[in-house]
C-alpha cells in the first residue's frame, strides 16, 4: 500500500467518524419552554423572580423547570403574586429528554400558562393609612439609627 493510499484511507475514516457527530449537531432537536402570563384586564407589568419580563399578555422563555414567583401590577388595581410550579412533560424527564433535546430533528414546545384576575384597588380606610404611617415612621427611625452607628 502506498503512502498516498494510506493517507486517503485515514482521511476517509476520519470523515466517516465525524459524519454522525456532525449530523447530530445539524439535525439536533430543540425544546422551547415558555410561561405565558395573562391578566384580566390586560396591560399589567409582569415580573418573574423579581425580573421585569414585559406587559401582559407576555411569554417568558425559561431553561429550567421548578418554581417561580410571578407578580403582576396594573395602575388602579391590587397587585398580585403567585408561586407557579413549572413541571416538565414526559418527554423532558431524564432519559427521554436526550431524544427531544438532541436526537429528534424537530422543535418541541412546552407552554405553561398562569392567569390573574386583577381586582380594582380598594381605597384604604383612615385606620389603614394611620397604621401605614406609623409602620413607615418606625422603619425610618430604625434605618436612621443603623446609619448613625456605621
Amino acid at each position: 500500500m502506498t503512502r498516498r493510499t494510506s493517507t486517503l484511507r485515514s482521511m476517509l475514516f476520519g470523515v466517516r467518524a465525524a459524519l454522525p457527530v456532525a449530523l447530530l449537531v445539524v439535525l439536533s432537536g430543540c425544546v422551547e419552554r415558555r410561561l405565558w402570563v395573562r391578566t384580566e384586564p390586560e396591560g399589567a407589568h409582569v415580573r418573574i423572580n423579581g425580573n421585569d419580563v414585559g406587559v401582559s399578555p407576555v411569554a417568558w422563555r425559561f431553561d429550567h423547570y421548578g418554581t417561580v414567583l410571578v407578580e403582576a401590577e396594573l395602575d388602579g388595581h391590587e397587585p398580585v403574586q403567585r408561586k407557579v410550579r413549572l413541571d416538565p412533560p414526559w418527554w423532558q424527564r431524564p432519559g427521554a429528554d436526550f431524544f427531544a433535546d438532541v436526537v429528534i430533528p424537530a422543535t418541541f414546545r412546552d407552554d405553561h400558562e398562569v392567569r390573574f384576575e386583577l381586582e380594582p384597588a380598594r381605597k384604604p380606610s383612615a385606620e389603614d393609612l394611620d397604621r401605614q404611617v406609623r409602620r413607615l415612621a418606625a422603619r425610618a427611625r430604625k434605618l436612621r439609627a443603623e446609619a448613625e452607628t456605621r
